[in-house]
């Protein structure tokens, strides 16, 4: 059931997609019925919603702007049909979840399998991304919850659970320091380092790190995917930096080795379930918020 007008529909999409031909695929209607939609909209408003470009639409302030609005809409939109549902006793509920890639691996697909059976009513819709974008979708209503790693305090944002991942060096098991005891950072120099991406590197544990040492890494590659940088530490092309989680399914299988980095007051990884700081839970929501605050506290303990 949509209660949001057809035209602010459109407009959403187009936003979130910047193509008008993107956003008709999403939406399963013509391209011509999108822009029109769009163009009587911006007539009844009586602004430009989006500047065009060459190679695309990008809002305009005042496009960004009702994009804000549209978003709390569709959140009170939601609350509003959950509650009905209870009322009604259907239980109908979808819950929007913004999460980093590794817990959508193993943690989210076994919880929320389990969680499935017993509410059988709920559907999710699983957006993946960065922590900056994560915590953008929980504030501005797009997701009900976030997962994320190391994020900035935010009044707009309430943190839920918190959990601290052992960082290291991770390597195939025919690399020379699977074989080593103990790693130091300073034992990875010698190695090519496949790294994230400048964006991905941003707020990282693995900055905090290089910013506390003066040990230059040779990079091999550069990479805006977790799977990406899994797969090249696999082949054996180097050392990769990242926490447990991230190669949970790797370690068990036996493909990656992680070694702890032994230097002192080397950061932890920090991944924290957060909502809106005013949003209340529905009774779903509140339900899968706990069960997933006791699958984070299971998934390492703090040494």
């Amino acid at each position: 059931m949509q209660l949001l007008l057809t035209s602010l529909r459109y407009f959403e999409e187009v936003a979130r997609q910047g193509s008008l031909r993107k956003a008709s695929e999403r939406l399963h209607v013509a391209a011509s019925a999108v822009n029109r939609q769009i163009l009587k909209l911006e007539d009844e408003l009586g602004v430009p919603l989006f500047e065009r470009l060459p190679r695309g639409l990008r809002l305009s302030p005042a496009g960004e702007m009702v994009l804000y609005q549209i978003r709390q809409w569709q959140r009170d939109e939601r609350h509003l049909l959950e509650t009905l549902g209870d009322i009604r006793g259907t239980g109908c509920a979808e819950i929007r979840i913004a999460t980093v890639e590794s817990l959508t691996d193993q943690v989210l697909p076994t919880l929320l399998g389990s969680f499935g059976e017993r509410f059988p009513k709920v559907s999710f819709v699983l957006m993946t991304g960065l922590t900056e974008t994560i915590l953008e979708q929980v504030a501005s209503g797009e997701a009900d919850i976030g997962i994320c790693m190391n994020p900035p305090v935010t009044r707009r944002i309430r943190f839920i659970q918190a959990v601290e991942l052992g960082f290291g060096a991770v390597v195939a098991p025919s690399h020379p320091l699977a074989e080593k005891e103990t790693v130091r950072f300073r034992d990875c120099r010698p190695y090519p380092a496949i790294l994230p991406s400048a964006e991905m590197f941003r707020g990282s544990t693995l900055e905090q790190v290089l910013a506390h040492s003066d040990i230059d890494l040779t990079p091999l590659a550069g990479c805006n995917r977790i799977l990406t940088i899994k797969s090249l530490a696999r082949a054996g092309l180097g050392v990769a930096f990242l926490n447990k989680l991230d190669i949970a399914r790797e370690l068990e299988h036996g493909e990656l080795v992680f070694k702890p980095l032994q230097d002192r007051n080397i950061a932890k990884a920090r991944l924290v379930l957060c909502s809106a700081a005013e949003r209340s839970l529905s009774l779903a929501l509140a339900v899968l918020v706990e069960e997933l605050s006791e699958a984070l506290r299971n998934i390492e303990p703090v040494a």
